[in-house]
């Protein structure tokens, strides 16, 4: 019995391409942010989506070619792009915690801090 193409295959053909497109547009509206900011937080949040973009065309790429060689470059990649997410977050945290702590500009003007130390220095 003779293997045949199955009648699928150009639907196949159809739909990865009609993905990859997207995929493209999608990676150059995200590279667009990432140029053009304005924040931190958007360049963070545009190369985070960067790699899903990345990561779902590897993942295309490797069901079009129907190899699973590229599945742990996935998983690694997916690793990086949540640990580099949570350092960003961690790191956005501590700096408006730095921005927002007693220490600040007023030390030496004679002013209170601000929040309920405030209070208790006019009790």
């Amino acid at each position: 019995m003779a293997v045949t193409a199955a009648p699928d295959a150009a639907a196949f053909e159809v739909t990865s391409s009609v993905i990859a497109g997207l995929l493209l547009a999608a990676g150059l509206m995200v590279t667009l942010r990432l140029v053009r900011g304005p924040s931190t937080l958007d360049r963070a949040v545009a190369l985070d989506a960067l790699v899903a973009v990345v990561m779902a065309g590897i993942g295309l790429q490797s069901a079009i070619a129907g190899i699973a060689f590229y599945l742990p470059v996935l998983l690694v990649l997916s690793f990086l792009g949540f640990t580099g997410s949570v350092g960003v977050a961690r790191f956005m945290a501590l700096r408006d915690e730095a921005g927002t702590e007693d220490v600040d500009e007023s030390e030496g003007t004679g002013e209170g801090a601000t929040g309920e130390d405030d209070e208790e220095a006019s009790r």
